[in-house]
């Protein structure tokens, strides 16, 4: 019986140690390039300078102030700028080359540019951006995804601009469009008289303006072409 109990109280510290063990957020990719002050906050709320070459996780807000960029490079190779003052957070992000592959980002304020990588080229599906009430899918993209305040020079909404492939735009409300490439999907801020919900719309917006990485990010995400020999 005492060895009854010595086994009996071993096996609940074990247990206690294993439920106590801190879960640690799954690596997303790498801060590839930083310009400007940017900060990286984990899901414990701590929050550090974002410096190039360190890691970034599930869960992780990623925040620049004006005049800052970040380039983020995934582990699937897909590739996103975050542009300057604005705010996203890895939603989710799993990389395992099989089809429970996932990868979310949800834009809270200012702007992003994203290159999909291989989940998309597998699993397209399940790759999404959010933005306020909107939900954005991709098929084979390079999207820029904008929520624009009053007072700037565009009208205050969600703006999804399509610079490759298409996207599917979607709202809570259930409208949804098509956005193809050199279009952009808009639900307003506030809605005027008979106006739509979701737009799309033609004319290139005033907020796409293409910062200091840009022309890494088409570099990187490029199709090789292999070398004849």
């Amino acid at each position: 019986m005492k060895l009854k109990a010595i086994f009996h109280g071993v096996l609940l510290s074990l247990c206690a140690l294993f439920f106590a063990a801190p879960v640690v957020a799954q690596e997303a990719g790498t801060l590839s390039r930083v310009s400007g002050k940017a900060t990286v906050t984990t899901t414990e709320n701590a929050t550090r300078e974002a410096k190039v070459n360190e890691p970034v996780s599930v869960g992780d807000i990623v925040t620049t102030e004006a005049g800052a960029e970040v380039l983020i490079r995934f582990k699937d190779s897909s590739t996103m700028i975050v542009r300057s003052a604005s705010k996203l957070k890895i939603s989710q992000f799993r990389f395992e080359k099989k089809s429970t592959d996932t990868s979310q980002t949800s834009l809270l304020s200012g702007t992003l540019r994203a290159v999909s990588g291989q989940i998309a080229k597998a699993q397209p599906s399940n790759v999404k951006y959010d933005a306020g009430a909107a939900t954005i899918g991709i098929r084979g993209t390079d999207i820029e995804l904008a929520i624009v305040p009053e007072g700037a020079k565009d009208r205050a909404g969600i703006y999804n601009y399509v610079h490759s492939g298409e996207t599917e735009m979607k709202l809570e409300t259930g409208e949804s469009a098509v956005v193809s490439k050199e279009l952009t999907g808009f639900t307003p801020e506030t809605l005027l008289p008979g106006e739509t919900r979701l737009q799309v719309l033609r004319d290139r917006p005033a907020f796409l303006q293409s910062g200091g990485f840009d022309a890494l990010l088409q570099q990187l995400t490029a199709p090789r072409i292999p070398m004849i020999r």
